[in-house]
């Protein structure tokens, strides 16, 4: 049996769709996941005149990012065409943003980029499709694309262990339950979480401890966790400025 392609899934307009209906009430803990990386940007002293959204999808992360830096270009990397044309309608004239069709599974999804470097990245619910060398490999990637001084923060599916292990899925299913009944849907939680998962053979997470080990093997500073709730996390790090500079 042949691996799918990392993201194949989102290929189709079907799930995109699915996905960005009411995403804010729909997948669990992102308001809070995404106000933490507002305060995280806000609180972080570095001027941010471009960044990277790796896995953009329709550019929610990059809407965050121009509040925060409305006059920084957004540089949006993916290559869900159904997720591409909807940046426009989430963008519209909010300040500059630039898309780039690229595939994080290969290190040409660089080819298309602006010149580096990168005032801060950033990427949603996207990383967790590779396997873990890719991962592992891409982070160095983006540790070069960087500004020294900047900022990588990823929110993510994370893999987990013990009692919590599926409780991320188990309010996927509750939220979309809850929003089925109210447009007055008759399907049940177990119909829901059979089209909910169908993309689940595609998922690669990792554990969030790898991936923190995989940031500073690339060079990053201040690694850490900002957020952790089952397999939902938030983590990353800054590059730090060269000694001697």
């Amino acid at each position: 049996m042949s691996t799918p392609s990392p993201g194949a899934h989102w290929q189709s307009a079907e799930p995109v769709e699915w996905f960005l209906d009411r995403r804010q009430e729909r997948l669990p803990l992102i308001d809070v996941q995404e106000d933490l990386i507002k305060r995280l940007f806000e609180r972080h002293a570095h001027d941010v005149e471009r960044f990277l959204d790796l896995g953009a999808g329709d550019g929610a992360l990059s809407a965050l990012m121009l509040e925060i830096f409305p006059a920084a270009e957004a540089v949006l990397v993916d290559f869900s065409e159904p997720m591409l044309t909807r940046v426009k309608r989430r963008l519209g004239g909010r300040g500059r943003w630039h898309v780039v069709r690229g595939d994080l599974s290969a290190p040409a999804w660089r080819d298309g980029l602006p010149a580096a470097p990168y005032g801060a990245a950033v990427s949603s619910l996207a990383i967790h499709h590779l396997p873990a060398e890719r991962k592992r490999a891409l982070y160095r990637e983006v540790f070069a694309l960087l500004d020294v001084g900047a900022m990588f923060v990823n929110l993510d599916y994370v893999s987990v262990d013990g009692p919590l292990h599926g409780l991320w899925e188990e309010q996927l299913v509750a939220n979309a339950l809850r929003l089925e009944r109210e447009r007055g849907g008759s399907r049940s939680a177990q119909e829901l979480e059979s089209d909910l998962c169908d993309d689940a053979e595609e998922d690669r997470p990792d554990p969030v401890e790898d991936q923190l080990q995989w940031l500073r093997e690339a060079g990053f500073d201040q690694v850490e966790v900002h957020f952790k709730w089952a397999e939902a996390a938030v983590f990353g790090g800054v590059k730090p400025v060269a000694e001697g500079r």
